[in-house]
């Protein structure tokens, strides 16, 4: 089977951590696999680790630039290396797959839930926004009733695509490689709960701003560690401050993944509080560390958990409950060790990217032969 996987960057992302560990393990597996990067933007960590036997290929396009070379160029990669399947990570990128012939090996995986537009705007109206400073609107669902064959990362996700766009998919979640995870100590906190968050600073999605208000209340109880950057870095910072919480909420910044799988064994508990979330690859790769995890209610995180099952549980946007369910893992942390415990055995067995792999060779089998649904 020959692959080709095509995104826009190879930077420190959700994204592309698991195109990273996906490319991988089909290699393993046996596939011919090659990834296609469009832009000049890449971490070399994770260049380093991607397994030699994976095809890289940059395309090396100035981010922003607008040039119609990189997508001659992607084209007659494509049609030289003939591959049975050509694998999408962002629907946008359909658009520069010329041909019939070329258009038909292709799939998407949609990695987030669902938002936009499904046609692009006119020029007219992009030059309307430059005009009046206006962003151009998000989306990542361009093209998406198009493309032949959609894949979506949860259930979560699968039923939003469906029913905001009426776009049919196949369910592969995310995978991790459960090995590299160190495994939490079964030992009681000494002294104050240790909490880490491992995402982007995007308080409007990722709920920062819910757990600084929830640690701001405990009083120093409890400690907080973000792990990752973004746009609501200084926001959050100032928030902490204003909440006078500076001594006991830290903001570690940008983290390799070999960091993060060593260290989330200095934790006593993961909190995801995503308001809205796809997927939760951090959650599974917490769990796969053996430490306790506390997600939203209603999100793909919470799926991860199998609900309260294998995690614990918050009203989505409410930090007040937040802060109640951190108390009550604090005070009962015996059970919190246990539910851990099976947690991690749940995740090796669901979630490694190797199970993740094998489901992705076999929806390629039913693409390659005609018969796949979506």
């Amino acid at each position: 089977m020959k692959v080709t996987h095509i995104f826009w960057s190879l930077g420190f992302g959700g994204i592309e951590t698991m195109l990273v560990n996906i490319a991988n393990a089909q290699a393993e597996a046996g596939s011919e696999v090659s990834v296609l990067i469009i832009n000049e933007l890449y971490e070399q960590s994770l260049v380093n680790s991607l397994d030699k036997r994976v095809n890289l290929v940059f395309l090396n396009r100035k981010k922003g630039a607008i040039t119609p070379w990189f997508i001659v160029r992607l084209n007659r990669i494509l049609e030289r290396s003939k591959p049975d399947v050509i694998h999408l990570h962002r629907s946008d990128l359909y658009h520069f797959v010329w041909g019939k012939k070329l258009k038909s090996k292709v799939c998407i995986t949609l990695h987030a839930l669902p938002k936009g537009l499904v046609r692009r705007e006119g020029v007219m109206h992009i030059v309307w926004r430059k005009i009046k400073k206006r962003s151009v609107l998000y989306s990542n669902v361009v093209d998406m009733d198009r493309i032949p064959h959609v894949f979506t990362i949860s259930e979560v996700v699968q039923k939003t695509l469906y029913d905001n766009y009426g776009v049919e998919s196949t369910v592969v979640c995310n995978g991790i490689v459960t090995s590299c995870f160190v495994s939490r100590p079964k030992t009681m906190p000494k002294g104050q709960l240790r909490v880490v968050m491992v995402s982007r600073l995007e308080h409007d999605k990722k709920g920062q701003d819910l757990l600084i208000r929830a640690a701001a209340a405990l009083q120093g109880t409890v400690t907080v560690d973000f792990i990752g950057i973004g746009s609501s870095m200084e926001y959050l910072k100032q928030l902490t401050a204003e909440l006078h919480a500076e001594t006991y909420v830290r903001f570690l910044g940008k983290q390799t993944q070999d960091y993060v799988a060593a260290h989330l064994t200095d934790y006593d508990l993961f909190v995801q509080p995503s308001r809205w979330e796809g997927f939760g690859l951090t959650v599974a790769e917490a769990m796969a560390a053996g430490v306790p995890v506390l997600v939203s209610e209603g999100q793909g995180p919470a799926e991860v958990t199998q609900g309260s099952r294998y995690g614990w549980l918050f009203a989505n946007g409410d930090a007040d409950d937040l802060q109640r369910q951190i108390v009550f893992i604090k005070e009962n942390y015996g059970e919190a060790m246990t539910k851990a415990d099976e947690a991690k055995d749940y995740v090796r067995n669901t979630y490694d990217v190797s199970v993740t792999a094998r489901a992705y060779l076999q929806e390629y089998e039913k693409i390659v032969c005609g018969c796949s649904k979506s």
